[in-house]
């Protein structure tokens, strides 16, 4: 909805307003529509966009709890849980429209390769192809560590009001609950609560507004960590919450300095997943190797490839019995995704893959 100034003038002169509340706000609005954001005066205007009750959307913004599902499912390295905060269908539409019409029209940092479009995980690992050494850091807490009050300072320096700012950032934003602090160790809590006070919301796994603030957020920290590896002379890229440098060993930055740069822009560092990979050792950015140009690692291929061989020598059925895998309705997909992530590294690799899958008799 594009802001016609000459018909808001007129209104706002038909209301009786001041001619100094007039040109504020139509300042304001201009500044919004120069970046090319939607303007919203108030949470009342929101709503009126939204063409939702004020009452309900105030409701919302006060008691999100009851608009999210909550559950947790085990990390894929098997060690700890990540908490899931999936919003219902109503907040979920709301945060869509927060999410296509505000944040995802704010640039960010080129040295992000997570959750933007038209890159992959192979944009962040093809800068690290071929180095001497590689330095991985991942950060801890992502999502948990970025609190309702930071995601406010992002929707107030766009230039939104500060009681709108205070409120969109309600909007996106949610309390975790005390079965998953639980999972954290005495250690991590005491590290995540010197960066998140009690009681704060942060940002829920599982909305579509969460990856993109993300990266708004850590502009500030793409920019300290890409300027320090301008001076080193060593590449550094970033997809979600890992890290990655490379270059020349004794080039790589110093792990201290990382913490504490880390530590200023508010997050903390997972001590679990920090490594140095000199060539000649496997070297991994983001799931894919690095040490010999850039590739799916080969016990990954070897996995599919042995789903394949099994489906076409003993018949899908007694495979599936064979591998004690119960649900039988989705393996055919679940099957073909691991050939078209393939494809999207290696694409002759995925062709003679492929040909294989076709081989198979589908009659489960």
């Amino acid at each position: 909805m594009s802001f016609n100034q000459d018909e808001y003038i007129s209104q706002a002169t038909l209301k009786e307003h001041s001619t100094e509340f007039i040109e504020i706000t139509v300042e304001y609005a201009k500044n919004l529509s120069r970046q090319e954001l939607p303007v919203i005066f108030s949470t009342y205007h929101l709503s009126i966009i939204l063409d939702i009750p004020f009452d309900e959307l105030s409701y919302m913004i006060e008691n999100p709890h009851f608009f999210y599902k909550y559950y947790q499912i085990k990390k894929r390295n098997g060690k700890g849980f990540r908490q899931i905060v999936s919003p219902f269908n109503t907040l979920r539409i709301i945060q869509q429209y927060i999410n296509q019409e505000i944040l995802s029209k704010i640039p960010v940092s080129e040295k992000a390769n997570g959750f933007v479009k038209g890159k992959s995980i192979l944009d962040n690992a093809l800068p690290h192809k071929n180095k001497k050494a590689i330095l991985n850091i991942d950060l801890l807490k992502f999502f948990d560590s970025i609190s309702e009050h930071r995601v406010y300072g992002v929707f107030e320096s766009l230039g939104y009001a500060k009681n709108l700012s205070v409120d969109l950032a309600k909007l996106v934003t949610v309390g975790l609950p005390q079965e998953y602090l639980e999972t954290f160790t005495q250690k991590e809590l005491k590290a995540y609560r010197e960066i998140v006070p009690t009681y704060s919301r942060v940002l829920p796994q599982g909305a579509p507004t969460s990856p993109t603030i993300s990266n708004l957020i850590l502009r500030r920290l793409d920019k300290r960590l890409s300027k320090l590896s301008e001076t080193l002379k060593v590449d550094y890229s970033r997809y979600a919450d890992d890290i990655t440098f490379s270059g020349e060993l004794d080039n790589l930055p110093k792990i201290r300095l990382l913490r504490h740069i880390i530590r200023e822009e508010g997050f903390n560092i997972n001590w679990k997943k920090v490594g140095i990979y000199r060539k000649g050792r496997k070297q991994v950015v983001t799931g894919l190797t690095v040490s010999n140009d850039v590739h799916i690692h080969r016990n990954f291929k070897k996995d599919v490839k042995k789903h394949i061989y099994g489906c076409i020598n003993f018949g899908v059925e007694n495979h599936l019995k064979f591998m004690q895998i119960e649900d039988k309705h989705l393996y055919k997909e679940w099957l073909l995704g691991k050939i078209y992530f393939i494809n999207s590294i290696e694409p002759e690799t995925a062709k003679k893959i492929m040909i294989e899958f076709n081989k198979i008799t589908w009659i489960i």
